[in-house]
């Protein structure tokens, strides 16, 4: 355990490594809004199978379409190169008679060749041919086999996909105040056992130098037993809160960050699924509350998604006792 002096009291805190240097940094998030960690690696160009694995699975849907696009054009340009170095004249039922019409014609063979489809009026004629077609047929079952193997990756990765407010608020809450923001189960799977922690990070003085500390965050409620609805995380600014008695400037001086981990076991996948985020103090919008987005009709309940970020800013201010 250790002391350390915010304001004009004294907190007991045990330090604890995040992950994260303990050194100031930028003004931006350490966790980006989809959830990975804003750090760039320099220094270590090599690449490793895994690491290729790994950016095929994780990267977005269109930039893995156009992987595999340009993957299927490239192959089958460069095998035509080839048939036509071997010669066009042993392709039977090619017709071309300029080099453009003969290229077009050795592509579509290999298009043909490499996804195993079967020949139509194009075939191979001699041995050389046949050769490259049957090197290219066996290139053609490995890639489609890897194909198929990084779709079923990426469709059966569990990943958890919560929506989290724009902003944070701070609220009136029990004749005090609370910092607060809300969550909403992106999807229509049902998740459970959802549990949220949250993290402060300020830069303080310590020893004569600013370093940069972490602290746990009390919560009103940090687990739920099921998440079918939104949820309005809040933790009270008390006299027990590392929080109590900051200004937004004084907050923006800190550098605050809240960072943000949820874990929920998500009953489709039958996994625990995970989520990160986090706020700055410009995210923070004072002596406001958020606006319900929660109603009924027909006797069903119903949550507008629309209505997550929107909220009102309260007339009278309320001010920490």
């Amino acid at each position: 355990m250790k002391y350390l002096k915010i304001g004009k009291k004294f907190w007991k805190y045990e330090l604890h490594d995040l992950g994260f240097s303990e050194r100031l940094t930028g003004s931006n998030h350490s966790i980006n809004k989809n959830g990975s960690f804003n750090v760039q690696r320099v220094g270590h160009s090599s690449t490793t199978i895994d690491d290729i694995y790994n950016n095929l699975i994780n990267m977005k849907w269109s930039k893995f379409c156009l992987v595999i696009l340009t993957w299927f054009i490239v192959i089958n340009a460069l095998f035509a190169f080839i048939y036509m170095a071997v010669g066009t004249e042993y392709l039977a039922g090619a017709h071309g008679r300029d080099k453009i019409a003969k290229f077009l014609d050795c592509f579509f063979f290999s298009a043909q060749t490499l996804s195993t489809v079967g020949y139509g009026h194009l075939s191979p004629s001699n041995y050389w041919m046949s050769g490259v077609a049957a090197l290219e047929c066996l290139l053609g079952l490995l890639g489609f086999a890897l194909a198929t193997g990084l779709l079923y990756g990426r469709f059966s990765r569990p990943a958890a996909k919560i929506l989290y407010s724009e902003n944070m608020l701070v609220s009136p809450y029990q004749d005090k105040q609370a910092i607060m923001f809300r969550i909403v189960n992106g999807r229509k799977t049902q998740l459970i056992e959802t549990e949220i922690k949250l993290i402060l990070a300020l830069n303080v003085d310590e020893d004569s130098k600013k370093v940069r500390r972490f602290f746990d965050l009390a919560l009103e409620r940090s687990k739920v037993s099921f998440f079918p609805m939104s949820w309005t995380v809040v933790h009270p600014l008390d006299e027990n809160s590392v929080l109590f008695g900051y200004t937004p400037q004084m907050l923006e001086e800190a550098g605050l960050e809240i960072l943000i981990s949820i874990k929920a076991f998500d009953e489709v996948y039958s996994q625990t699924v995970y989520s990160r985020y986090s706020y700055l103090s410009s995210d923070i919008v004072w002596n406001a509350r958020f606006t319900p987005m929660i109603g009924a009709r027909n006797g069903i309940n119903i949550l507008a998604l629309d209505s997550l970020n929107e909220f009102e800013i309260l007339e009278t201010e309320t001010i920490n006792q």
